[in-house]
């Protein structure tokens, strides 16, 4: 395991950052009294960051089984919590009474706003963590009154204790307030772990940390955030509910926002308007008066009926406690003449002229425009086809930062879906392939001319390091280098003749896959440079077309070099110097060595400006400490390597099927068996309850580590 100062820092503070708040958790005082909402209590955290610590304690995302916090399944099994989330949804509370009896509404939005965080970017966001019930998400205005869904769930989180995550809990509250109400649930993704703290969403801002890697904060981008940043708004989930920037009311203008921003989590517009108006079919919008608290001095003061969060009023049909496609029928039903006017706190709302109690959001009259039009058309005449594609897209949308399938834990979890991009299962029998004959004939490919090594090390390097640590997405299996988009991918310039390299090699052992070949030409590259001897980890697949790389392109929109280099590293897992090291490839001479950073300190040779800015006094000392010791730079650059290669072998939420287990390749290399699989009532964070390696078909090698955490962004406003 690698472990660093910074690492051992993040765990051990609760408040780590100057003025960010990110320790504050979600729990309202007692003195304050159930009116005071957990803003008042925690501020938003626009107090901005303190710089230098803020880079010390973000230098990379904790590998998967790096990461140690309350996650699994209750000895009693998830059946268990979600009748005890069943019961609580109609258990109306006091300091926070249900809307109509029920709070299927609430927590449905606590599940969404949880999940909704989450941008494809950068794979940043998402429930894994369960950070909402930290600043800065739960102080973002659009999760206003979230900690009181909180509250009603504690009460279950701690009968669980550390056997059951806050991440989890928050999407089977959502999953049971949807099935208990008649609706539609494909399945759960459980394995969510638990954050300390909510520091990882810091990143999402608003803060100095987040405006310097992706900047949204002048008047004038108000309500107009671009990609990569995943609402238009700071603070918002979405986009805003009254229409776009400088479109307010205007539904068409909406439409093109709305699909524009749920774009940016990888959602295409039928599981876009599945989710918008499926969603809405359950619980209200909370603005009942111009300036809050509502209603008279008592005990119903700023709750119930009187509560505001978003500042937009009411419900969306008449059955908000029921599942059905009334909100597209409403949207289509002319004789209630939708008509555009101020709510009760000023904020503008579409209200029928004839007809209920209802209303719309601009933003719901916006699915009946453009190409949302036919789709919504579709739902309202046909709720068996909304069922299907809100259940679908409600997956995707609660298990978007679990990464592949394999990362799943429970009896739930449903086929693998596209979203997860799915590979081959590892052929019957591929365990006993032997790789020693297959490395010796690399080994000839290498021997032929010592160009070849800087160019197999690249192919592996650039297969893998399409491995984001924040939604378990990339990296070098499937070996989707082959395909376009990767292939086509300017940073790969050259990788399709290193491929062309190993073709005579695949032809003779036609039974090994591309990706095994890919990392095993890489590792021999790299020791025949001078590298250590390192283990190897058969069992890679290979994915039949490029589909998996989709949205993993390289991320060039940082600002400086500096912020790229900084922001990669901790997407990718790497600490500061395993980054820097990976600088040093094998070049033309095909040497693996620290002579990379004594000619760039120097000034003798031809850098590109991303190489020139490691002299930056971010990571000076680093070239300064590689330039001294030859050793400690092959020591950082191996442990790189060794954590992009097999940062992808998932076998569980939580263990790397690489772990402690090895594949000769060289005559007298050791066999190493694969771990048995962990016992499921073990504590949490011992290991992971799931198939061993070779039942998820992996089986062999061992080194560094692996993976992170989430985050993303919705539009329901109940």
């Amino acid at each position: 395991m690698r472990i660093n100062l910074s690492s051992v820092a993040l765990l051990a503070l609760t408040g780590a950052i100057p003025g960010s708040q990110a320790g504050c958790p979600y729990m309202m005082s007692k003195e304050s009294g159930p009116h005071q909402t957990h803003r008042a209590s925690c501020p938003m955290s626009g107090a901005f960051v303190d710089q230098e610590q803020a880079h010390q304690l973000h230098n990379r995302r904790l590998a998967h089984d790096e990461r140690v916090g309350d996650w699994g399944e209750p000895d009693e099994g998830y059946a268990v919590v979600k009748q005890d989330i069943a019961d609580a949804l109609t258990d109306s509370k006091d300091y926070w009474p249900a809307d109509f009896g029920n709070y299927a509404g609430l927590m449905i939005r606590l599940a969404w706003h949880c999940a909704g965080s989450y941008r494809k970017s950068d794979g940043r966001g998402g429930c894994d963590g369960g950070r909402i019930r930290f600043s800065p998400e739960l102080t973002w205005p659009d999760n206003g009154n979230l900690n009181f869904a909180l509250q009603l769930l504690d009460p279950i989180k701690e009968k669980y204790g550390s056997k059951l995550s806050w991440g989890d809990l928050i999407i089977l509250a959502g999953n049971v307030a949807i099935e208990s109400t008649g609706g539609p649930i494909l399945g759960f993704c459980g394995g969510r772990i638990d954050d300390p703290n909510g520091d990882n969403s810091l990143i999402l801002g608003p803060n100095e940390m987040q405006e310097e890697l992706t900047p949204c904060a002048t008047i004038d981008q108000i309500g107009t955030c671009a990609y990569p940043l995943g609402p238009t708004v700071i603070g918002n989930i979405y986009v805003e509910p009254d229409g776009a920037h400088n479109f307010k009311g205007d539904a068409a203008e909406s439409q093109k926002d709305v699909a524009e921003v749920f774009s940016r989590m990888g959602f295409n517009d039928t599981e876009t308007v599945a989710l918008v108006g499926g969603g809405h079919a359950w619980g209200k919008s909370h603005g009942p008066c111009m300036s809050p608290p509502c209603g008279e001095e008592g005990a119903d003061l700023g709750i119930g009926i009187n509560a505001f969060t978003s500042g937009f009023d009411g419900k969306w049909t008449v059955r908000p406690t029921e599942w059905t496609n009334d909100y597209f029928v409403n949207l289509f039903d002319e004789g209630l003449n939708w008509t555009l006017k101020e709510g009760p706190s000023g904020k503008l709302q579409f209200f029928p002229e004839n007809g209920p109690d209802i209303m719309m959001l601009v933003t719901d009259m916006a699915l009946a425009e453009g190409d949302y039009r036919a789709i919504s058309e579709l739902y309202r005449d046909d709720i068996a086809a909304l069922e299907h594609d809100f259940k679908h897209a409600w997956y995707h949308l609660t298990s978007a930062d679990m990464g592949p399938a394999s990362r799943c834990y429970g009896s739930e979890v449903p086929p693998a879906q596209d979203f997860q991009y799915p590979l081959p299962d590892v052929p019957v029998g591929y365990g006993s392939i032997d790789f020693i004959p297959v490395r010796a004939s690399i080994q000839d490919v290498i021997d032929a001319d010592a160009v070849n090594i800087g160019h197999l090390a690249n192919l592996a390097y650039r297969s893998a390091n399409t491995f984001r640590a924040t939604d378990y997405r990339g990296g070098a299996n499937g070996a989707r280098i082959r395909f376009s988009p990767e292939m086509d991918w300017e940073v790969n310039a050259g990788t399709a003749d290193a491929l062309a390299l190993l073709e005579p090699v695949k032809a003779a052992y036609p039974d090994v896959s591309y990706a095994d070949l890919i990392v095993l030409a890489g590792q021999a590259a790299i020791e025949a440079a001078g590298g250590s001897s390192m283990t190897f980890c058969a069992g890679r697949v290979d994915a039949i077309d490029g589909s998996g790389s989709k949205n993993l392109d390289p991320r060039t929109y940082a600002p400086s070099e500096v912020i790229g280099i900084r922001d990669n590293n901790n997407v990718r897992g790497l600490t500061p110097e395993e980054g820097v090291a990976l600088f040093a490839m094998p070049g033309a001479d095909g040497v693996l060595s620290n002579a990379f950073f004594t000619n760039l300190k120097a000034g003798e040779g031809t850098f590109t400006a991303e190489e020139e800015a490691l002299l930056d006094p971010e990571f000076s000392s680093i070239v300064d400490m590689f330039v001294e010791d030859n050793a400690k730079f092959l020591e950082m650059f191996e442990s790189a390597w060794n954590h992009l290669m097999i940062a992808d072998r998932f076998d569980g939420p939580l263990t790397n099927a690489c772990a402690g287990v090895a594949t000769p390749t060289l005559a007298g290399d050791p066999t190493t068996a694969p771990v048995a699989p962990a016992d499921p009532t073990a504590a949490p964070g011992d290991a992971s309850p799931t198939a061993s390696p070779e039942e998820s078909g992996s089986f062999i090698v061992a080194s560094s580590t692996a993976l992170i955490s989430s985050l993303v962004s919705a539009i329901l406003l109940f």
